[in-house]
């Protein structure tokens, strides 16, 4: 039987036990989700229907809520994440294109590889993962805050109910304040996520503390300068707990954009941009100099005219 019948096959068995399960307790697809913070009636929907793979942690919580084992569900074994997607994914999430066209490219390249070789065979929640990543690099390329709406508009208020946020409730959280700052007019929970994310700094998984950092860049992006130290201790705090550094540069520019407007402070504000490019060249990352040294002459230069 060729790969992909495989595939199909597993899903529909996964969702049929699934359905079984949930008729033999008598509960409708309503009754299973409760609030859909952890699992929306939609997405019950295509596992039971054989669309998507469930993912690990959805079939514990489907596991629990139908007083099932997950072994009467699925033999976990044979749920297998290809080495090349996450080769991929990982060089994904961690990128930085600054608006670069040459390294806009090579993301694209990468978006379908996946979508050619490992996307239909994904589980639902690396498929989710790989589409806001998608729709990430669309918004920022285009500055076309449409592309993030339908995943916004699915997704956001089920997150909004959540205490403690997964992987993919980081990245859709991030899509929100990427949004908002290219142009969003609804920036009803702004205030609100950018509160609770200051809550939710978890040291022991470098993975969602990595998220975590491009969130705060995103926040920093839109608040008054004023507060920008509240973020930037946050900031400093992460990298000095987990020793990545390739958004110092961000914290140094942050900073040095306060000591200019803030303190006024030209001598403090020049060290820092020098500290942010210095960085970036450690980081062996030529188009982040670039952008920091036209940052640098144009923000000190417009000081230096209103003196």
């Amino acid at each position: 039987m060729p790969i992909e019948d495989k595939d199909a096959a597993l899903k529909l068995k996964i969702g049929n036990n699934i359905r079984g399960a949930r008729l033999n307790q008598h509960m409708t697809q309503a009754d299973v989700c409760g609030d859909e913070s952890e699992l929306t009636i939609r997405q019950l929907a295509r596992i039971e229907n054989g669309q998507v793979l469930v993912s690990l942690s959805k079939l514990m919580f489907l596991s629990q809520r139908l007083n099932c084992p997950i072994e009467d569900i699925i033999d976990v074994d044979k749920i297998e994440i290809p080495k090349r997607y996450l080769e991929l994914k990982n060089k994904l999430v961690r990128a930085h294109s600054y608006g670069d066209e040459k390294r806009i490219g090579i993301l694209e390249e990468m978006f379908d590889e996946i979508y050619e070789n490992f996307y239909d065979n994904l589980p639902e929640e690396e498929q989710l993962l790989i589409e806001v990543l998608q729709v990430q690099l669309d918004v920022f390329s285009s500055r076309d805050v449409t592309y993030g709406l339908t995943l916004l508009e699915e997704y956001l208020h089920q997150i909004l109910k959540k205490k403690k946020y997964s992987y993919n409730d980081l990245l859709i959280i991030n899509l929100y304040f990427l949004c908002c700052a290219i142009g969003l007019e609804d920036k009803t929970y702004f205030e609100e996520l950018s509160k609770k994310v200051l809550l939710y700094i978890d040291y022991s998984d470098n993975d969602r503390i990595y998220i975590l950092e491009r969130i705060l860049i995103g926040i920093l992006i839109q608040v008054k300068t004023e507060d920008y130290l509240i973020y930037t201790k946050v900031f400093r705090e992460i990298t000095e707990s987990t020793n990545n550094f390739q958004h110092k540069p961000a914290i140094y520019a942050f900073e040095a954009k306060y000591y200019l407007e803030v303190e006024k402070n030209h001598h403090k504000a020049e060290q820092s941009y020098n500290k942010a490019i210095e960085f970036a060249k450690m980081l062996n990352d030529q188009v982040l100099v670039n952008n920091l040294t036209k940052e640098k002459e144009r923000d000190l230069g417009r000081n230096e005219s209103t003196i």
